[in-house]
């Protein structure tokens, strides 16, 4: 054997041995980009693309802590809220399809010791364009900027409406609203007019309590008497007790007998409550923007001719009178308002107030100071 031969054997060998090992090898492939979250500012600050979606998302809320105080208690009573949105957006050719979520994450001080927590759906609801259903705040929602005033219902119903925005700021709704629990098939009904310019705005609200069947309305100005200084000027009228009419305070009896039966129940207790509300009111209220930190509020609310209302005892026989009827007579409240911006995202508020008139044998007062940590 010769060198030649050596050499080429050699080389033979190593290109089988390289390729033995070429087809054992394992190809790891190139990452794929990673696809960031992009900012959606189409529907204004705080949105952003779902990642593989043409749909915006808002994620928000805060955390409250409040401590209240009441002149007819014996101590302080506190409450801290966590408050979660989900606003979810994109664009069709029907318009805009939003869906927003509100929870509400609360506990109260118990009144008897032990715990007093609670879940509440604030609002979930479903808008295509102008149209919206679901879980809202009423269309009746608004009133003054102080911690002392009612004009009326201002909590979440079952509703289904419209919202058209027209030009040079005037806006135009209406509302199917269901408030009473199904007590009938009948939705109440809510319209409402405004128009924000650079004066102010001015707001002009009419509904329908179909379950009372009385009726009501109420206007909210806001007026800008200079760069720091606004007034707000607000009025009601409702035609008798319904879920929209100015309340402030309620009535309250009891009734005391005994309920024939088998077996008999014997002598027991029935209490009743309702809210106070009043046939019209008028309100006002001063803004001062001491600063870009630092606001300040005062006014009052006058509340007249409270309506009536009779509480009928169920029982069978009634240590004294069957019925019991409150109504007339006139009320009013006063009160002051400190908002302050501790920090960005972080703000404070002190709130006190005074009310008195004809439901009240001496004048009482009231406050609270809530802080507030927003996101």
């Amino acid at each position: 054997m010769n060198i030649k031969s050596l050499l080429l054997g050699s080389a033979v060998a190593s290109v089988a041995f390289t390729g033995a090992q070429a087809a054992d090898a394992i190809f790891v492939p190139e990452p794929e980009p990673m696809e960031y979250v992009r900012v959606c500012d189409v529907y204004g600050a705080g949105f952003f693309y779902i990642p593989g979606t043409e749909t915006c998302l808002k994620v928000g809320g805060y955390v409250r802590y409040q401590i209240n105080w009441n002149e007819g208690d014996d101590g302080w009573r506190k409450q801290s809220r966590a408050q979660l949105t989900l606003d979810a957006r994109n664009e069709t050719e029907l318009g805009t399809l939003r869906s927003f979520a509100e929870l509400w994450f609360q506990n109260n001080t118990p009144n008897n010791g032990g715990s007093d927590d609670g879940l509440r759906v604030r609002q979930a609801f479903i808008e295509l364009g102008g149209l919206y259903l679901g879980t809202k705040i009423t269309l009746w929602d608004g009133a003054l900027d102080g911690e002392y005033d009612n004009f009326g219902f201002s909590d979440e119903v079952h509703t289904v409406g419209y919202n058209f925005a027209a030009a040079n700021g005037v806006n135009v709704g209406i509302a199917l609203e269901e408030y009473d629990d199904n007590l009938d098939y009948t939705p109440n009904v809510v319209g409402k007019v405004g128009i924000k310019q650079g004066w102010g705005s001015l707001n002009v609200f009419a509904a329908y309590d179909a379950t009372a069947e009385e009726w009501a309305a109420k206007a909210i100005a806001n007026v800008k008497l200079a760069d720091p200084l606004t007034l707000q000027l607000a009025a009601a009228y409702s035609s008798g007790n319904s879920v929209y009419a100015p309340t402030m305070g309620s009535y309250g009896t009891s009734f005391t007998g005994f309920n024939f039966g088998f077996p008999p129940s014997g002598i027991s207790t029935v209490r009743f409550s309702a809210a106070r509300t009043y046939e019209w009111t008028l309100g006002a209220h001063l803004k001062y923007d001491v600063s870009n930190k630092l606001t300040l509020g005062v006014g009052g609310q006058y509340y007249a001719d409270a309506h009536n209302r009779t509480f009928v005892s169920p029982l069978d026989v009634t240590f004294g009178p069957d019925d019991r009827t409150f109504g007339g007579g006139d009320d009013w409240a006063v009160g002051a308002v400190v908002d302050y911006k501790v920090a960005k995202g972080f703000d404070a508020k002190l709130a006190v107030n005074y009310v008195d008139g004809d439901s009240y044998a001496d004048g009482a007062w009231n406050g609270f100071l809530r802080l507030t940590r927003s996101f």
